[in-house]
């Protein structure tokens, strides 16, 4: 009898790697070995300690992109082998699968605030329906996607609905998707079109803001955690973002003979924002400890976690509002062209963008003129 044949197990083409980097994390790339020549391909993409339950799902749909992107590689390289241009076989991959493609392809020009949005919205879509392919979405796909967008809580403590304009820009990465996988020639066209706004009915958020009243309220009222308190009112007074205060460090402050200013790159946009501190901003940042370093946080206690006890805090106070901390923003926002500064003005001081974005606060201000006008009426009847 003769000796068994070893099994040959056919290698893979590419396969899917990592690199510990210095911080920890671990970079995704590609080791591609064809021709009897080798390349990598780094995905910049990465997996995270996994501390908690939020990180360990992180990098499952980490993963669940980076395989994704190998698939698809391979599959195009198979294909390049046997001569095969038709592209219509990526159809039948998962939607959310397909939407990492093109977010891979889209971060190679697109600023660093839009990577961290296409990221989010690749998680949106394996989180609504990981199971539906390219192929299958339709009209009606689209509409339950944004139904779920509109009726679920926001990622934050505070727990409230997402707003109409953040489920849009997660349709726009979607449409993105679509038009893309029509340009490759993947499906025929896109079930987006027709598609809009008017297609979903979504009440907007008040912007609630607090008065001057309101803010000495606040000031006179004692708060069982005083870098909540410090650091809500910084906000009031400085107009910056609760990610940009809870990721400021000392080095942030610039000082100089005449004035003091904030120098970071903001979370949410990734632009650069030079910020002048008034002394009311000035009055509410922590004693800086003799032992601390540049790289230290200006308030390393402060998280997520503060919902309720900016609730409590604010009840003490005798405000019924509905406030959240990004209500220290749009105080400061209202605050300014209150007071009278132009609204471009007030448009650098919030690091917006687009001044269109500071629009929105100025139509709560003539909301106030407004009312302020109408109290003519009845004095000279």
């Amino acid at each position: 009898m003769g000796r068994p044949k070893k099994q040959v197990v056919m290698k893979e083409p590419i396969r899917l790697r990592e690199q510990v980097l210095k911080n920890g994390n671990r970079s995704l790339y590609l080791d591609i070995y064809h021709n009897g020549k080798r390349t990598y391909n780094f995905l910049k993409l990465y997996l995270v300690p996994e501390t908690d339950m939020s990180s360990k799902i992180m990098n499952a749909n980490t993963l669940a992109q980076a395989n994704a992107i190998k698939e698809e590689m391979i599959l195009d390289l198979t294909n390049r082998i046997a001569g095969i241009k038709d592209k219509s076989h990526k159809a039948r991959m998962p939607f959310c699968s397909w939407m990492g493609i093109y977010a891979e392809n889209a971060k190679k020009s697109c600023a660093e605030s839009s990577k961290r949005w296409l990221d989010r919205s690749v998680e949106e879509v394996a989180s609504y329906d990981s199971e539906i392919t390219l192929g299958d979405v339709d009209k009606e796909f689209i509409t339950g996607f944004m139904e779920h967008l509109a009726s679920r809580s926001a990622l934050n403590t505070d727990r409230k609905k997402i707003t109409k304009s953040t489920v849009f820009l997660y349709l726009c990465y979607v449409r993105a998707a679509l038009n893309y996988a029509v340009r490759e020639s993947v499906i025929p066209k896109s079930p987006f079109k027709g598609i809009t706004r008017s297609s979903l009915s979504i009440k907007e958020h008040k912007r609630e803001y607090l008065t001057v009243e309101e803010i000495k309220r606040l000031i006179a009222t004692p708060c069982h955690r005083e870098d909540i308190k410090g650091a809500f009112l910084f906000s009031c007074f400085s107009g910056l973002r609760i990610y940009d205060i809870m990721s400021l460090h000392w080095k942030d402050i610039v000082k100089t003979a005449t004035h003091w200013q904030v120098e970071i790159i903001q979370y949410k946009t990734g632009v650069e924002l030079f910020l002048p501190l008034n002394m009311n901003a000035r009055k509410w940042l922590p004693e800086r400890p003799e032992n601390a370093t540049a790289e230290d946080k200006v308030f390393p206690r402060l998280t997520r976690s503060y919902g309720q006890t900016l609730g409590t805090w604010m009840k003490n106070a005798g405000i019924t509002k509905d406030i959240t901390f990004h209500a220290g923003r749009h105080s400061f926002a209202t605050l300014c062209l209150t007071a009278g500064i132009d609204i471009y003005t007030t448009s650098q001081l919030l690091g917006h963008t687009t001044i269109r974005h500071t629009q929105r606060y100025a139509r709560i201000i003539n909301t106030k003129k407004d009312e302020a006008v109408s109290l003519f009426d009845g004095v000279f009847e």
